[in-house]
């Protein structure tokens, strides 16, 4: 009589069998799906660091402003390949500030002083605006003058500074170089360039 008696269905040999099958399946679900997690989140932070370390890269080859003016005005300043050489007196960029200093050491006139250094001023202050690292650009410009008694002096003619906020303003498209004395945030320049 006992040999006729059936097992409850959960303890039958096919059913422990199904048992173990199903939990092998969802333990090893579970591991290759923290696996892949894993590896997706790697991925996603290697994917960070090369992005980052492309970006410094592309920083680190980019020439700071300071070289950008410098080979700019010597480009732009003056007549001969010597005038253009020798007029950079110093180019410098520190905190977001850029400031050129340059020296026109053969003047013709007053007038064509004011131009050449308005017309650089202009090219160079339109070049700080593409420059986002630029906070503020100072444009400084010196020349050989005469006092009344002969006597030779190499002094600041023109200085023109302009922030961030006033270079996002300006429209180098169709701004004119003789409003810089408006709109800069500091605009000065020596009383012979005030060519009437």
């Amino acid at each position: 009589m006992s040999e006729n008696r059936k097992d409850p269905f959960y303890q039958q040999w096919w059913f422990i069998i199904l048992i173990i099958i199903l939990a092998v399946g969802i333990i090893e679900n579970a591991f290759d799906d923290s696996d892949q997690a894993k590896m997706e989140r790697a991925d996603a932070i290697t994917a960070a660091f090369q992005e980052e370390a492309v970006k410094e890269k592309i920083v680190e080859n980019k020439p700071k402003p300071d070289v950008i003016a410098e080979h700019l005005i010597k480009k732009r300043f003056g007549f001969t390949k010597e005038e253009k050489e020798n007029t950079m007196i110093s180019a410098e960029y520190e905190d977001g500030v850029v400031e050129v200093i340059i020296v026109a050491n053969k003047v013709l006139t007053a007038k064509t002083l004011k131009q050449a250094s308005l017309t650089t001023a202009f090219d160079y202050m339109q070049s700080m605006k593409s420059r986002p690292d630029v906070n503020q650009a100072n444009f400084i410009v010196q020349a050989p003058l005469t006092d009344p008694f002969g006597n030779v002096k190499t002094e600041d003619v023109m200085i023109v500074l302009m922030s961030r906020d006033t270079l996002d303003k300006v429209n180098f498209e169709y701004f004119k170089v003789g409003n810089f004395s408006k709109v800069s945030d500091s605009y000065w320049e020596h009383p012979t360039l005030t060519v009437k």
